[in-house]
Formats: structure tokens, C-alpha cells, sequence
């Protein structure tokens, strides 16, 4: 005779690893034990059908749609979109056939006619679809219901099942419940609270009804109650808090596990709750400790083999400094990429072109278990992509490669005891310490992508589960979790355009505060270097007078001497780390671009010819390349003014360098411009701020820019002569300014250069500057605690 024993069946492989750890202390014989999943599986069979893989699936939808018109649902029959919009459709079958609903009620549904055209669509690719199952005896979830029976031969292996209930039904899948029940005595717990009744109306035949906040027992066989038993809160301590920054939720979860650690807690029964599971490859860049392990498996997207993929993607479509130099920081040979993939870029893909480039990154990567998944891939994309006829550029199918290789998820061994875990996984499982966070309105409810061809009201008049009771049973997932827990840690995101889900003010009332706890916590994430500020007087012996000085240090000496000494005796040079465009290569651009016109142009050529010029100064920087965009438009103003003003005027110097002796002090630099009108000498600079100033006689004593003046002094040595006007030409607003205060400010300048010879006769103060406003700009500021 043989043995039958108990069936137990349960949500997840997690919550049967979680009873089996409960009962290591029971000396007994522990009964079968499946998950939801292998139950249904095992429960019906199918005579003469095979299950179809996910590859096949597709192909046979991509038959299913010809002849139709797919492109009024919004889908492309392209092979490479609709290798990524199929999903959409068959969603939506499976939906229909789970709930058991025909296309035409939902048409009956629909009074008004809305989606009539887009439902008639979609019945024929329906019964297109059907079709070509059954001519190939071939069976998935969208047709099941019409071909399987009872799997008699293993139910009669057991005297009862136990099933735990969390979640929802479908009306197939309560079918298949209620046959098994007539086989073999069949049990279901379940609990009620406010969020999981429309999944319990399929328990309607119970003569009593069920209530809020019980645990129940009942015999589905006979249709009765066995027991219930009140569900009481078991939170101890609940915390909540909010933070500005998304990443700064880390600082706190590795302080809430320690907190819990401290009271007594045992690391294996806290566990992180990710209602957006992508969160789980940030916490693992910031897992020092190995703290964490990983439900859902390690992200593939930290590992060399996608890191290369996504780089040799991302340079191929768009040749930026960035895409170059990630190649270069993954030691990835551009000389190859450019030589053998990017020749074969738009190209149609063949077996043999897609091979060169899936091995080109196959030999860089040396796990094991990640070579093993990328070579199921590959295996199931030659399939699905050559078996058949199709005009694919290599470059879109590698998209579909990329796709399919970010999904690829590791087993976490050799990890913490701290489980980290997405919503699903929490059912029927209950923890001592949970930690959620990302507790905001865009992930908590998680918004249902179901909704595509159907409004919610016409779902809910077509009996078919809606958005709205999707969210429902979200929130019945989070209420049972934190109810089960004794402490409760929740964070968020509190930001502008960030807030607190709705759904905590349910759970938490009158607990939640709208201040931010960031500067708490990130000393736990960031190691933070203590700046030590160097304040002491820098005192030495400095030769002023054997500097060679250009008007530039000079002004920079007269405005602070502190930065003098760090910019030109200790030549600390300032970072380039910003991709905005120092003031300097801009202005530098403009002059080159107005030298070369001046020089290898007449003045009669048209503005066309200042146009070519910006074109041989195109940058990949984005905000350089806009500047002289409008630099571009800005000098039409000035070709107009200037092409007027030289009809009198000619051009004798251009970029003229100098290096002269005034007063026993050398000073160099270089003249941007020098014009002859008659018998006078015009030395111009060319300015490109817009918010020029310029000394007059009022205030040029407290001037501290001598450049003109500069300018002037080398005219007079090298031409011999004092007719000479200096002037700013203003090319923001088209103007030249002239220094009308020339004479004055050369004698300041004397004083000035008197003042040096005096300074250098003793030890040099290098103090800081007094008016903390022109440190704004400093690039020493840090330096100097300013």
C-alpha cells in the first residue's frame, strides 16, 4: 500500500525555506512541500501538447499579425520594435483567457463604442494567434484553460494539501483549485484586512462572512470554516524618515540594521524591502560591509561583461569625448571596436557578424556563471533571430542583445545575512526588523502597465481586474509585512518633485513629518576628509623686480596676494574637471577667429567668411558649442560696425607680442589689435564680457588693471611714438571704449612698480585679499577657507 502523506503548499521558495527553518527544532518528518507555481504545474497535464518557450512564443505572435492592422494599436511590425512591444499584446491575452473573458463581452462592455475598432483588431490576432497554436499542438498560458486535465496520477499521492494564500486568484486558477478539492481534502489560509477583499470573493460560498484583520482556515472541500483567529499588530517601535537625496537612504538603512543589531536582534530576521528592485545595484556599490544578501540576485550592470557591451553601444552611436574615455578606463582597444564592429555598424546582421562581436566580449569576462547565462542568451537569440528570414542592421540587433544581457541576475553567494528583497518575495514570510525605503508615490503602489488598450471603468464593467484593485493588493502585501514586524523602519525621498505615497498616511497616521534627516546619516555613506585649512601668514624673501609681468599677474598681485604666490611662485594650477567652458577659451576662440579674418581676409569679404571660421572651432562640449553659437550671431553686429569704421582705418598689427624694460621692471604681453588712422596709433583689446567696466577719473585710483596701459608702453618703444589711443572693443554690445584716463593711470602705474621695487627690498606678506568679493570666482577658495 502506498505511503500518502501532507502537501504543503506556499507563495515563494523563500517562504518554504523560512517554515522549513522554523521546524529545525521539531523532530519530525517534514511533508511535501511545493510553491504555488509547481503546484499548478503538476496538478493538470496535457494530452498530445507541448508548453512553449518565450522564443517561440514570439515568433508565432509575429505570425499572428500579418495581414492586421497592428499599426492603429500603437505597435510596429518591425521585428526589432515589436521584439520589444510583443509583450503588450500577450499581456493582454493572458489576462482575457486567466479571467476567462471573451473579446466580444468586453465589446458588449464598451456602449459607447470606444475601443470597438482596437478590441476588433486585437480578436483577430487573438484567434490568429489560437490558430497557430493548435496546428502546431502547442499550448501556453493564453490557451491552457482549453486543453488541460487534472493530473489525477500525482494528486492520489497525498491525503490533504494545505495551501497558504497570498495574493489573488484567477478564475483558471481557482478552477484548477476547486478540481483538486474534489480529489483530495484541500485546505487554504488566508488573511483578511481592508486591501485583499476582492481577492477573497472567491471564498463567497462560505456560509459565514469573512471579516477584517483574521487569520483564516478553511476546508475547500467542504466548504467550511476550520478556524480563525484575530490578527493583532505586532510593531514594537516604528521610525520614518526623510531625506533629499535617493542614495542618502543607504546612511540610514546601515544605521537602522545596526540600531536593530544593538537591541538584540538577529541579522538573519531583518530584512530591506525594495519596492523598486533596480535600487538593489546602487546598495551594492555602497556594501562595504557585506551586509546585504540578494533575493532577486546580483545586478549583471556592475560586472565587466555589460560595463563593456553598454560602452562599445553607447561610443558606436554617439562618438563623445565621454564614450572615448569610458572605452579607454575599460581598456577597451578603440583600434578594434573601429576596425572590426564599427565597419559593420549598418550592415545587415548574419550568424557569422553576430558572432564576431558576442565573442569580442565574451573573451573579457572570466565568471563562470555569468559566461553560462550569456551563452543561453545567445543560444536563444540565433534561434529566434535566424531561424527565419530577417533584414536586421547589426546595430539594432544588438540593442536586443544589450536588452537581454541587462537582465541577467547572479545568485548572491558568499553574502550577508541581512535579506534584500522586492514586495513579491515578502509574501508569507515575516521578518523581526523590515527596513522599506523608496516609501514614495511613484513606487508605493507600483503603478500597473496592464492598462494599455483598456480604460479602468470598461475593465471594471468586463469583470477583469483593474489598476485599482492591482494597487489594492499591493498595499494588503505591505500591511500584512509591517503588521508581522516588531520594528519598522521607513524612508523616503523628500524632495520637490518627490513626496511621501499617500498610502503611509493610511498606515502611519499622524507619524509622518516633513523634515529632511540627510546631514544625520551621510557621515555612515561618504568618509568625509577634514579640509585643515592653512591660516598661518605666508612671510618669504621674493625678488618682485626679476618677475617678467604681465598685466594679468600684475592685476592679480594688486587684488590679492595670496593667490599671486599659489598661482605663479607655487604654480598650483586650477582643475579642469567642469564641462563649462572657462571664461578664457571662449574669449581665446573669438580672438583667433578675428585674427585669422583680419589677416588672410580683405575687409569687403562677406560675414559668410566669419561663419567658416566658427566651423573650424566646433566642440563635442555642449555648452562651448552653444556659446559660439551665439557668439556666431553676436559678431554680425560687430562686422557691420568695424567693416565701417576701417574705410579710413588700416590693420598694421595683429596678436603683436612684446617684451619690454619700464621703469627697471619687465612687463609682456600680447596686443590684439593695433589700427593706423592717419597719424595716430589705435591699440585695441577685445573683450567679450558682457559687463565691461572701464576706469574713468573718478575712480581710477583704486585700479588695479593696467592693460591698455601696458599696450601703450610697448607701442611707444616699438614705434618710437606718443600718438597713441588705447581702447576696449566692447564685442558684446558693439562699442569701443577708450581709456580716457591713459595719463593717469600710467603714473599710478609707476607708483605701482615703485611700490614692487620697495616690497622686494624685505620679506613679502603674501596676505589674503580684504574684499571677500573677488573671491567668488577664486579658484583658491577652498584653499583659503574663503
Amino acid at each position: 500500500m502506498q505511503f500518502k502523506q501532507k502537501l504543503l503548499v506556499f507563495p515563494t521558495s523563500r517562504s518554504i525555506r523560512s517554515y522549513i527553518s522554523l521546524q529545525k527544532n521539531e523532530n519530525t518528518l517534514l511533508p511535501s512541500i511545493l510553491t504555488i507555481d509547481e503546484f499548478f504545474k503538476k496538478s493538470i497535464v496535457f494530452d498530445n501538447k507541448k508548453y512553449i518557450d518565450e522564443e517561440q512564443r514570439f515568433l508565432f505572435l509575429k505570425d499572428s499579425i500579418k495581414n492586421t492592422n497592428i499599426h492603429k494599436l500603437g505597435i510596429s511590425d518591425n521585428f526589432t520594435k515589436f521584439l520589444k512591444q510583443n509583450d503588450y499584446i500577450y499581456r493582454f491575452f493572458l489576462e482575457l483567457a486567466s479571467e476567462k473573458i471573451e473579446i466580444k463581452s468586453i465589446k458588449d462592455a464598451d456602449t459607447y463604442e470606444y475601443f470597438l475598432e482596437h478590441l476588433s483588431i486585437l480578436e483577430e490576432i487573438r484567434n490568429n494567434y489560437l490558430s497557430i497554436l493548435d496546428k502546431n499542438s502547442c499550448v501556453d498560458r493564453v490557451n491552457m484553460s482549453m486543453h488541460y486535465k487534472i493530473n489525477k496520477d500525482f494528486l492520489k499521492r497525498f491525503d490533504s494539501i494545505e495551501l497558504v494564500f497570498e495574493g489573488y486568484f484567477t478564475k483558471v486558477e481557482f478552477d484548477i483549485i476547486k478540481a483538486v478539492s474534489t480529489f483530495v481534502n484541500l485546505d487554504v489560509k488566508f488573511y483578511s484586512n481592508e486591501y485583499n477583499q476582492k481577492s477573497l470573493e472567491v471564498f463567497d460560498f462560505l456560509n459565514e462572512k469573512i471579516e477584517l484583520n483574521y487569520k483564516y482556515n478553511i476546508s475547500l472541500s467542504n466548504k467550511k470554516i476550520i478556524s480563525k483567529d484575530e490578527i493583532k499588530s505586532k510593531i514594537n517601535s516604528l521610525e520614518i524618515k526623510g531625506f533629499n537625496s535617493r542614495i542618502n537612504q543607504i546612511a540610514y538603512i546601515k544605521s537602522s540594521i545596526t540600531k536593530a543589531i544593538e537591541n538584540g536582534v538577529n541579522p538573519s530576521s531583518i530584512a530591506l524591502v525594495l519596492p523598486d528592485e533596480s535600487f538593489a545595484s546602487w546598495l551594492q556599490l555602497f556594501d562595504n560591509e557585506k551586509y546585504f544578501n540578494y533575493a532577486m540576485g546580483r545586478n549583471i550592470k556592475n560586472y565587466k561583461l555589460y560595463q563593456m557591451a553598454y560602452a562599445i553601444n553607447s561610443y558606436l552611436n554617439e562618438d563623445e569625448i565621454k564614450h572615448t574615455s569610458n572605452l579607454k578606463y575599460l581598456k577597451i582597444d578603440k583600434n578594434i571596436i573601429d576596425n572590426t564592429i564599427k565597419t559593420l555598424w549598418n550592415k545587415v546582421s548574419t550568424k557569422e557578424n553576430f558572432e564576431l562581436i558576442t565573442n569580442y566580449i565574451r573573451e573579457n569576462e572570466n565568471n563562470k556563471e555569468i559566461l553560462e547565462k550569456y551563452d543561453e542568451i545567445l543560444y536563444k537569440l540565433n534561434i529566434l533571430l535566424f531561424s527565419n528570414e530577417n533584414n536586421i542592421l547589426v546595430k539594432d540587433l544588438y540593442k536586443i542583445f544589450l536588452q537581454k544581457i541587462s537582465k541577467i541576475t547572479l545568485d548572491d553567494v558568499n553574502s550577508g545575512k541581512i535579506t534584500v528583497l522586492g514586495l513579491l518575495e515578502t509574501r508569507a514570510v515575516s521578518f523581526d526588523t523590515i527596513i522599506i525605503c523608496d516609501f514614495n508615490e511613484n513606487f508605493i503602489p507600483k503603478r500597473s502597465i496592464k492598462d494599455k488598450f483598456l480604460s479602468t471603468k470598461i475593465k471594471s464593467m468586463a469583470n477583469l481586474p483593474t489598476s485599482y484593485d492591482r494597487e489594492s493588493l499591493q498595499k494588503y502585501y505591505y500591511k500584512r509585512l509591517i503588521d508581522s514586524s516588531s520594528n519598522v523602519f521607513i524612508s523616503y525621498v523628500n524632495s520637490d518633485t518627490n513626496q511621501i505615497s499617500r498610502f503611509a498616511n493610511e498606515l502611519f497616521p499622524n507619524k509622518i513629518t516633513s523634515e529632511r534627516s540627510d546631514n544625520l546619516y551621510k557621515h555612515i555613506l561618504y568618509f568625509n576628509h577634514n579640509i585643515t585649512h592653512f591660516e598661518e601668514e605666508i612671510i618669504q624673501k621674493v625678488d618682485l623686480t626679476k618677475f617678467e609681468w604681465s598685466a594679468t599677474s600684475f592685476k592679480i598681485f594688486l587684488e590679492c596676494k595670496r593667490k599671486f604666490y599659489l598661482q605663479y611662485i607655487l604654480k598650483i594650477n586650477e582643475h579642469t574637471l567642469s564641462l563649462k567652458p572657462k571664461a578664457f577659451e571662449l574669449g581665446s576662440i573669438v580672438h583667433t577667429i578675428l585674427e585669422k579674418y583680419y589677416k588672410d581676409y580683405d575687409y569687403d569679404s562677406s560675414y559668410k567668411t566669419i561663419e567658416n571660421l566658427f566651423t573650424e572651432f566646433r566642440s563635442t562640449n555642449p555648452f562651448l558649442a552653444l556659446d559660439l553659437e551665439i557668439w556666431k550671431k553676436k559678431l554680425y553686429d560687430f562686422y557691420l560696425y568695424d567693416k565701417k569704421r576701417l574705410e579710413n582705418r588700416k590693420v598694421i598689427e595683429l596678436e603683436k607680442n612684446f617684451n619690454i624694460t619700464f621703469d627697471d621692471i619687465k612687463i609682456k604681453g600680447v596686443i590684439d589689435r593695433v589700427d593706423l588712422y592717419e597719424d595716430r596709433y589705435e591699440v585695441i583689446d577685445y573683450k567679450t564680457s558682457s559687463s565691461l567696466k572701464v576706469d574713468t577719473f573718478k575712480n581710477y585710483e583704486k585700479s588695479k588693471d593696467f592693460q591698455l596701459e601696458f599696450y601703450y608702453l610697448a607701442m611707444s618703444e616699438m614705434y618710437k611714438t606718443d600718438k597713441i589711443n588705447a581702447y576696449y572693443y566692447d564685442l558684446a554690445n558693439t562699442k569701443l571704449i577708450e581709456e580716457i584716463a591713459l595719463d593717469n593711470k600710467l603714473e599710478l602705474l609707476t607708483k605701482k612698480f615703485d611700490d614692487l621695487k620697495e616690497l622686494s627690498k624685505n620679506d613679502i606678506n603674501f596676505s589674503k585679499c580684504e574684499e571677500k568679493s573677488t573671491c567668488v570666482y577664486c579658484p583658491y577658495t577652498t584653499i583659503c577657507n574663503r
